[in-house]
């Protein structure tokens, strides 16, 4: 087994309220990562991390549970944990461990109680948190909705640095606001996308959106304020270097 030192090795709570698709998420993002050959599925009971019967029976966590996979030279321990209240102690214990948060919403039901529950846990520990707006391919999935209530229920400071391309049956892939392109996925469950420029009919939502999140990077240091002040924007290697600095655990 390859031995990895502590500074290249991070641990990351999935969390969020049931049914919000953090198993689902750990699946894909192993499978990216190239830690497992296919791509698991909650309704077929083939994920890594709903491994017991009675989860796979009921498709829902029902205890923590640990996989890993190695990015970048670095090891990450996902810990993907249940979502019910009832098992929210595993959910608080998983958090103790981690290095940051990954708090998962689903883009229909928005935030639930759960949700608020597992923010606040985090924010008494001090965890960054990245939030993932998930499910955005179903039926009356909305962003903007969705983001309406995390400001209000959890935090303004909460901001995108990706947007969706398209929603619902319209969803097609992303535009990554930091590196400013749209990544378009495959159809075939691959997992694949294909890299273009941001198209017109979004470009000045990008735009709008990337002069926010520069904003609230900006906000969170002294020394970047002050250079935003000054040229009025941040450059990509400042905008980078803001982003983890909010992050610090993580890089």
């Amino acid at each position: 087994m390859k031995v990895y030192d502590a500074a290249n090795i991070r641990n990351v709570a999935l969390v969020g309220h049931s049914g919000s698709g953090k198993t689902q998420l750990t699946s894909a993002a192993l499978f990216d990562a190239g830690a497992v050959n296919r791509f698991g599925k909650v309704d077929e009971g083939t994920t890594v991390t709903d491994f017991d019967e009675e989860e796979i029976s009921r498709k829902h966590t029902l205890s923590a549970s640990l996989a890993y996979a190695e990015w970048n030279k670095t090891k990450i321990n996902f810990i993907d944990t249940p979502g019910m209240a009832n098992f929210f102690a595993d959910t608080r214990a998983a958090l103790r461990v981690a290095d940051a948060a990954l708090l998962v919403v689903d883009a229909v039901s928005g935030v639930q109680v759960q949700t608020e529950k597992t923010w606040q846990a985090a924010d008494e520990l001090g965890l960054p948190r990245f939030v993932v707006v998930n499910r955005l391919d179903r039926e009356r999935a909305s962003l903007d909705r969705t983001l309406s209530a995390i400001h209000g229920a959890l935090s303004r400071t909460v901001i995108p640095i990706q947007l969706p391309l398209g929603e619902e049956r319209s969803f097609r892939g992303v535009i990554d606001l930091v590196a400013q392109k749209a990544c378009v996925y495959q159809t075939d469950g691959s997992g694949k996308f294909t890299e273009s420029p941001i198209p017109a009919d979004m470009a000045a939502a990008a735009a709008a959106a990337r002069e926010a999140l520069i904003e609230m990077v900006a906000e969170a240091d002294e020394t970047l304020m002050e250079k935003f002040f000054d040229a009025g924007t941040l450059t990509q290697e400042e905008l980078v270097t803001g982003l983890r600095c909010c992050v610090p655990r993580l890089c």
